[in-house]
């Protein structure tokens, strides 16, 4: 697989339009306030991690290829996994984490509109 330069700036516009939508959002802009109103300093930070495939005909023809150092270290620098099978291998690996949550918790986590069935 080659990334041509359209793909790169497809891939950096979609980084930059996710934080643009995140920092122009007027309801994170209120929730950060309420924070702060409540005398506490906050700092978000978001991670998504973006899978990258090749689809259709010209997939099959891919799947031997490799990237080039240079295009792989261009989709790591925007933290995106290229190849589907290794995206999906990589968040089966993840540890799964256990909760022990409270009625309080969970009464607090659907107040904000949270679902909170696959975690009980």
């Amino acid at each position: 697989m080659q990334l041509d330069d359209h793909l790169k700036n497809l891939l950096r516009e979609l980084g930059h339009a996710i934080n643009d939508t995140v920092s122009e959002s007027d309801r994170i802009t209120g929730a950060i306030a309420g924070v702060r109103a409540h005398g506490y300093d906050i700092v978000l930070k978001l991670d998504a991690t973006i899978g990258l495939a090749k689809r259709g005909a010209d997939a099959a023809a891919e799947t031997g290829s490799k990237l080039t150092t240079q295009d792989r270290r261009f989709l790591e620098s925007l933290r995106i996994q290229v190849d589907h099978e290794s995206f999906e291998q990589d968040v089966d690996k993840r540890p799964v984490a256990r909760l022990t949550m409270t009625p309080q918790d969970v009464r607090f986590l659907k107040s904000l509109r949270i679902a909170t069935d696959d975690l009980e």
